[in-house]
């Protein structure tokens, strides 16, 4: 009986660490392909863009590493404000993911890959708070 409690235990720390480490390669897999850093994307292009509050709101895109991805960048900014991009995965033009950065120490979103898929959008904006959003007001319209 000892050696199958054993057999049984070892067994159960086998099957517990399985599942640990498929959940973690799960999730990593799962997790958002964002670029770093845009600058280094090649032939970068203007989709769309706004003045906002006289700061002019863009959304780029460009190849990186092989795949086209799309960014946000602010011009006309005048301190550490924030340029922030969003994603849409559905289609239902509400962000499902986001990057935000403060203009001063860079002007221009981490990069998300573009889709041929009409519900893959994205948009971007100038907003004062770094927890502000995209809305109507003073966002380019989705691309």
């Amino acid at each position: 009986m000892r050696n199958t409690t054993k057999v049984a235990a070892v067994l159960t720390t086998v099957a517990t660490t399985t599942t640990l480490i498929a959940a973690t390669t799960a999730a990593a897999s799962a997790a958002a392909p964002w670029w770093s850093d845009p600058a280094t994307c090649g032939n970068p292009l203007t989709a769309v863009q706004r003045t906002v509050d006289g700061r002019v709101v863009q959304v780029r895109y460009g190849d990186c590493g092989g795949a086209q991805y799309g960014w946000g960048r602010i011009l006309q900014y005048s301190g550490p404000e924030f340029i922030r991009f969003e994603v849409d995965l559905n289609g239902d033009r509400v962000a499902d993911d986001f990057s935000t950065y403060t203009a001063g120490s860079r002007n221009y979103t981490q990069a998300y890959p573009t889709s041929a898929d009409p519900n893959r959008a994205f948009r971007a904006c100038y907003v004062v708070d770094p927890n502000g959003t995209c809305t109507a007001n003073n966002a380019t319209a989705w691309w």
